[in-house]
């Protein structure tokens, strides 16, 4: 008698959905153990995470993560392993603010179609960065064979000094008193819509309200997502471009015997993914961001990596990925929240942790990604017990 790892010729029942809740429940529960041991009340650790799903702040990151999901899941479709989100953000954050803050740089109030004008080449001008810096990481893995993970988290580095060198030199404002950053955006170029709504007193209309004047904010985000969207399932669902993508990620030798260029291929889909990141962060400057700071790593809280997160959580399905950002913005905010509390950071100095409040916020998506890890491999592979 032997035991046996054998893939599943059957998919499992409810996988899927088996997969996402386990690893997510399975993952907050690992890291609220941990938690109780260094001292805190597991209860105030759950309730904390729990109530964050309800909570308005996660408008923000949940548009910002669905937008990059569906970026990656052009380059995961295709079995090209994109880690170098964070990286292209943040190089078409560049031209965003060389238009704006450099070429068109205003005090004053503009005619609006100056404005319009502006911000659309902007957004262009991101997306083609976006493109080009994904397409480079493509270009090293379809010609020089190096493989894509390694290269994308260099060009994540090298994208962060570059704009490191040039916010210490050329982009440095000239109204910002000696800090090292850019001017602020100018308000003609925002697209974001500030609505004040005064507090009624019930808790649950305060809520919903707060709610809505999110999503009245970013509402430029939201038509951005939907064009994503319509563009993403178009490409899947409607082009041999999309379907050789996918093909990509399961048989690339079927596309060589029908005469493809697997290459070409490989850094178009690479582009694809690049450009949508770009986009998002043309969008992220225009509506929320504003301005770069030294050092540049630090502006965009990671968005980059914990949308790869996003788009594993949803099993590479089009119509998960908002579920999955949903959930993962949801845990952002409660790690936020969590780390914010006072009885978080005296535990953890209790326990000999000092200041080190962002790496136990980032100690629960590592327990998810675990979790992840092991259920997807239990949603495709079995033990089988064979008598011999």
């Amino acid at each position: 008698m032997r035991i046996v790892l054998l893939r599943r010729k059957k998919p499992l029942k409810y996988g899927s959905a088996l997969t996402i809740g386990l690893s997510l429940a399975l993952g907050v529960v690992l890291f609220t153990v941990f938690a109780w041991i260094i001292g805190l009340n597991p209860l105030l650790v759950l309730y904390t995470i729990s109530s964050s799903f309800v909570f308005p702040g996660t408008v923000k990151d949940f548009l910002v993560l669905t937008l990059l999901g569906y970026a990656l899941l052009v380059a995961f479709k295709g079995s090209l392993w994109n880690i170098g989100a964070e990286g292209q953000f943040h190089i078409a954050l560049l031209p965003t603010v060389y238009v704006t803050l450099i070429c068109f740089f205003t005090l004053e109030q503009v005619p609006a179609y100056v404005s319009v004008a502006v911000i659309l080449l902007s957004i262009v001008l991101a997306t083609i960065a976006g493109a080009l810096w994904g397409g480079l990481a493509g270009a090293i893995k379809a010609y020089a064979g190096v493989d894509e993970v390694p290269v994308t988290l260099i060009l994540n580095y090298i994208a962060y000094y570059i704009g490191n060198i040039l916010i210490l030199g050329p982009f440095q404002g000239k109204y910002v008193y000696g800090y090292k950053r850019t001017d602020m955006l100018p308000d003609p170029y925002r697209v974001s819509i500030i609505v004040r709504v005064p507090s009624t007193g019930n808790p649950l209309l305060d809520s919903v309200f707060a709610y809505v004047r999110e999503l009245i904010m970013y509402f430029a985000w939201i038509l951005g997502l939907l064009v994503v969207v319509l563009l993403v399932r178009w490409l899947f669902n409607n082009t041999t471009l999309g379907l050789r993508i996918k093909v990509l990620g399961s048989n690339p030798d079927y596309l060589v015997t029908l005469g493809y260029d697997v290459k070409k291929l490989t850094v178009v889909t690479f582009m694809i993914s690049g450009a949508i990141v770009g986009f998002t962060a043309a969008l992220y400057f225009h509506g929320y961001l504003y301005r770069l700071e030294y050092p540049l790593e630090y502006v965009s809280g990671q968005y980059g990596y914990l949308a790869i997160l996003v788009t594993w959580l949803s099993l590479l399905e089009i119509r998960l990925i908002p579920v999955s950002a949903y959930i993962v913005a949801s845990l952002i905010m409660g790690s936020q929240r969590l780390v914010a509390l006072p009885e978080v950071k005296k535990a953890l100095e209790a326990a000999g942790f000092y200041g080190v409040e962002t790496s136990f916020r980032l100690l629960m998506f590592g327990s998810i990604l675990l979790t992840y890890s092991i259920m997807r491999f239990l949603q495709e592979y079995e033990l089988k017990v064979i008598r011999e």
